[in-house]
C-alpha cells in the first residue's frame, strides 16, 4: 500500500494489481471498507468511494515493504485489501499500529462479516419463498389440476428438493426421453428431469387429490392400488427404461445429459386427507417400498418437510 498513490487515480496507481484480484477482493468485501463500521464516502451514483490497496507495498520505501516480496506475489490477493480513502491515508501513515499482521486480521474478520451477513440474507430469502410455497399449498391443497401443480413445480423448483433428498439439480419440464417409433411417432414426454451430480431424477406428479388405493380390499386385508398411482409408477418405470435405452442418442442431441442410475420419483395424493384404515396403511407402505430404482411421496409429506425447514429456518 505505498503511500505514493494515495493522490493517484486509481486507473493509473492500480494498474499492476490483474482485473482479476479487483474482481476478487471488491466481491469478497461486498464494496465495502475492511474497517468495522465505516460509512465510506458515496458518489453521485451511490457507490461508496473505495480503493483496493496493497498491504505490504512493493516497491522499497513503502509502507510495510518486503523485500520478500515479488510483483507477482505482491500483487495477489493475499497482499490486498479494500479501503476507503480516509483509513487508507491512516493505516499508511501508522505503520507501527497497523503492521501486515493487523491488517490481514482486520481484512479477514471483515470478510467472516461479509459471509455472516450474506448467510443470513440467504437465510432469510430461502425462508421467505418456502414460506410462501407452504401458503399456496395450503390454500390449493384440494386442486385436482394436474396442470396448476405442474405450472407450480416449474416456477417453484426449490419444491422438489425433499423429493430429491437434497441434492443441488438443474430442472427441466416436459423432457423427451425417448421412445418414437421407427415412423417417427409416439415418444415418452416426462413431466419433470432434474440432473444433478452426474446423474438424473425423472419426476412424473399427479395430484393431492389423487386416490392412492382402489376403493374395495382386493382380497382380505389386501388393498390394491389405485389405478392412478399404478399407472403413475408403471409410467415412471417406463420413461426411466426408455431413457437408458435411448440414453447414447440423447446425450448427443443434449450435451452435459449424464444418468449414471436414473432414479424415478413420483408426487401423488395426500395420505393426510386419504385417512387409512392401517390395513390400507400397510398395503400402500408394502407397494411403495418394493420398488428399487422408484420413489413415491405424497404431497402432504413434500409440504410437510418444506414446513420443518420453514420452522428450522426460522429459528
Amino acid at each position: 500500500m505505498d503511500s505514493r498513490n494515495d493522490l493517484v487515480p486509481a486507473s493509473r496507481s492500480r494498474r499492476a494489481i490483474p482485473a482479476s484480484v479487483i474482481k476478487i477482493a471488491f466481491g469478497r468485501s461486498a464494496n465495502r471498507c475492511a474497517f468495522p463500521d465505516c460509512a465510506p464516502v458515496l458518489l453521485d451514483n451511490g457507490v461508496p468511494l473505495l480503493e483496493i490497496c496493497h498491504i505490504s507495498a512493493i516497491t522499497a520505501g513503502g509502507p510495510r515493504y518486503s523485500a520478500s516480496l515479488t510483483e507477482s506475489n505482491g500483487n495477489s490477493i493475499d497482499n490486498v485489501i479494500i479501503l476507503c480513502p480516509t483509513h487508507h491515508r491512516l493505516v499508511n501513515k501508522n505503520v507501527e499500529t497497523f503492521t501486515i499482521e493487523e491488517l490481514v486480521r482486520i481484512r479477514e474478520e471483515h470478510y467472516e462479516r461479509v459471509q455472516r451477513a450474506l448467510s443470513v440474507e440467504q437465510k432469510h430469502t430461502t425462508s421467505s419463498r418456502l414460506a410462501k410455497l407452504l401458503k399456496l399449498w395450503h390454500g390449493e391443497r384440494t386442486n385436482g389440476n394436474e396442470e396448476f401443480w405442474q405450472q407450480l413445480f416449474s416456477d417453484r423448483p426449490e419444491a422438489f428438493s425433499l423429493a430429491l433428498e437434497g441434492r443441488a439439480y438443474t430442472l427441466s419440464s416436459k423432457c423427451y426421453v425417448g421412445g418414437k417409433s421407427f415412423a417417427n411417432t409416439g415418444g415418452n414426454v416426462l413431466d419433470f428431469l432434474a440432473q444433478h451430480s452426474g446423474n438424473v431424477a425423472l419426476v412424473e406428479i399427479k395430484t393431492p387429490t389423487t386416490k392412492l388405493l382402489a376403493p374395495q380390499k382386493y382380497r382380505g386385508n389386501v388393498w390394491a392400488p389405485s389405478r392412478e398411482l399404478a399407472g403413475s409408477t408403471v409410467q415412471a418405470l417406463e420413461y426411466r427404461h426408455s431413457l437408458i435405452s435411448n440414453l447414447p442418442t440423447l446425450a448427443f442431441q443434449t450435451p452435459g445429459l449424464r444418468a449414471a442410475q436414473p432414479m424415478g420419483v413420483v408426487i401423488i395424493g395426500d395420505l393426510e386427507q386419504e385417512e387409512m384404515s392401517e390395513d390400507e396403511r400397510r398395503s400402500f407402505e408394502l407397494y411403495r417400498t418394493a420398488f428399487r430404482d422408484l420413489k413415491i411421496m405424497t404431497y402432504d409429506e413434500l409440504f410437510g418437510g418444506i414446513e420443518m425447514l420453514v420452522e428450522l429456518l426460522g429459528d
